[in-house]
């Protein structure tokens, strides 16, 4: 089978569809090489910097996507027991509570 003008044989054409004869590139492909280029120069420098940064950074903590997944525990440290408390508590924790608040660890609110 003879081969053609435009069959896969053509080496006319480099592999980013530029021909061989034309020696300008075309604005979006002269910033894709420039960059590919400053890139490739830079590429040690940069990755340096970012080593650099992430000693000295800290990162933020992640406790995934949205509300339902935030979990931030703190201390409960309440300072006060309302009439609430005592009314609904259990014999034992109310007798507990009574000997907090008469010894001045919290306090009593109404």
């Amino acid at each position: 089978m003879a081969r053609t003008a435009g069959s896969a044989g053509d080496k006319s054409k480099t592999t980013r569809g530029r021909k061989k004869g034309k020696g300008k590139l075309s604005t979006p492909e002269a910033r894709r090489e420039y960059q590919r280029r400053y890139y490739q120069m830079h590429k040690e420098k940069a990755k340096e910097y970012q080593r650099q940064y992430n000693l000295t950074h800290k990162k933020k903590a992640r406790g995934g996507r949205g509300k339902a997944n935030f979990v931030c525990p703190r201390e409960v440290v309440r300072a006060t027991f309302n009439t609430s408390d005592i009314m609904h508590a259990p014999v034992e924790k109310t007798l507990k509570i009574l000997e907090k608040i008469i010894s001045g660890e919290r306090l009593f609110t109404m």
